[in-house]
């Protein structure tokens, strides 16, 4: 699968007022993030061995118009190609009616237990 959307209905716990700007009952930036997070770790699941997991590594992300709390979003994901080996890239954007942001969020493939020891420590 080198492509995944999901529709979301903008929540109160996805707006901004949640996020640091009282009373702005919009879809925030952080949000959104968490959505496209999840997005591509689901799209990135399948191809994993067993024992294996991605991070997010890197985010570069335009947030160019609101979206009301109540309004319907699709979340956008695309393989892009990949970086350095186990990295991937991916094109992000959320569409509404009219692009509401983009950008390439990047994951890397790393050992589960590994990383857990690693932040157990």
């Amino acid at each position: 699968m080198t492509s995944n959307e999901r529709r979301i209905t903008v929540s109160p716990d996805d707006s901004a007022s949640r996020w640091g700007n009282p009373g702005i009952e919009v879809l925030s930036t952080p949000a959104i993030l968490g959505h496209v997070e999840r997005l591509c770790a689901d799209l990135l699941e399948p191809q994993l061995a067993p024992g294996e997991m991605t991070v997010g590594v890197q985010v570069v992300m335009n947030h160019r118009a609101p979206a009301r709390v109540g309004e319907v979003v699709v979340i956008e994901a695309t393989a892009a190609g990949s970086g350095s080996p186990p990295r991937f890239d991916f094109a992000v954007k959320s569409v509404d009616g009219s692009v509401l942001c983009d950008g390439v969020h990047q994951r890397a493939v790393v050992d589960a237990d590994r990383f857990r020891a690693r932040i157990s420590a």
